[in-house]
């Protein structure tokens, strides 16, 4: 089983790339499993209709699954085969300039005009999908519809790095 720990500061989108990345994978393959480790679990209320949920690595692996995505508090990274690291633009100056192979860098809530595959454009109507429990990625609105295309190019990006 491979595992991969979404982790960020506060309100960098971690939940957003770490749901996002394990409907991608469920819907791919059916094979994966996402444990919320957040205070809140706000991505298992999300996307428990959808993905298989687990509580810890334990159980992940019990299931058979063979992706587990994990959904951090800000500022806890567990031990896992592959980091995806979520900030902001303002946080960008203090990621690490060389990242290893073990990490993917996300930018999210980014300009609009960035073409780079890692960023995230920011989509003020993400906080009212929240908000009523919906998955953003499964809402139907221009906005949404334009969210889910630039991030079926990066969930692509990152699984094919997997």
């Amino acid at each position: 089983m491979k595992t991969v720990a979404v982790v960020g500061p506060p309100g960098s989108g971690k939940t957003l790339v770490a749901t996002s990345l394990a409907l991608y994978l469920h819907f791919a393959s059916a094979r994966s499993a996402l444990i919320d480790k957040t205070p809140e679990k706000i991505g298992a209320k999300l996307v428990g209709q959808y993905v298989k949920l687990a509580a810890d690595l334990n159980e992940a692996m019990s299931m058979g699954v063979e992706y587990a995505v994990i959904d951090t508090p800000p500022y806890e990274a567990p031990k896992a085969h592959r980091y995806v690291l979520v900030v902001e633009p303002q946080d960008l100056k203090y990621a690490p300039k060389e990242l290893d192979d073990k990490t993917y860098l996300v930018v999210n809530k980014t300009n609009a005009i960035l073409p780079k595959d890692n960023h995230i454009p920011f989509i003020d109507e993400i906080h009212w999908y929240y908000q009523h429990g919906v998955h953003p990625l499964l809402g139907d609105s221009p906005a949404m519809r334009k969210l889910r295309k630039r991030m079926g190019k990066l969930l692509r990006s990152i699984t094919e790095w997997l």
